[in-house]
Order: C-alpha cells, then sequence, then structure tokens
C-alpha cells in the first residue's frame, strides 16, 4: 500500500464518520464518543503521514 493510499484510507474513513454524523443529525442524536475518538485517530493518522513526508522531502533536498 503506498502512503498516497494509506492517505486516501484515512481521508475516506473521516468522511464517512461525518457523513453518518450528518446523517445522525436529521435525527437530532448526537456522536458518540467512541465515534469522535476513531474519527480524530484518522485525523491524527493522516497528519503524520504528512509530516513524515514532508520530513523526508527536507531531508532528501
Amino acid at each position: 500500500m503506498t502512503r498516497a493510499d494509506v492517505l486516501r484510507d484515512h481521508l475516506t474513513s473521516l468522511k464517512v464518520w461525518i457523513e453518518h454524523w450528518q446523517t445522525d443529525r436529521f435525527c437530532n442524536l448526537i456522536p458518540t464518543e467512541s465515534s469522535l475518538i476513531l474519527a480524530k485517530s484518522h485525523a491524527d493518522s493522516a497528519l503524520a503521514l504528512i509530516d513524515r513526508l514532508e520530513r523526508e522531502q527536507k531531508e532528501a533536498a
């Protein structure tokens, strides 16, 4: 799996959670703590990968 694939996977998962929460809002439901934790984890992982890619680019230059 390429880094782009990993980023795409994390961002797709985050998008799915957001869409789920939007659907829940129509029923006056609030996000669960576990869903918020999972979504934050996907965002954190994607950001960490971007940071790593930027470091590697700087080191290669």
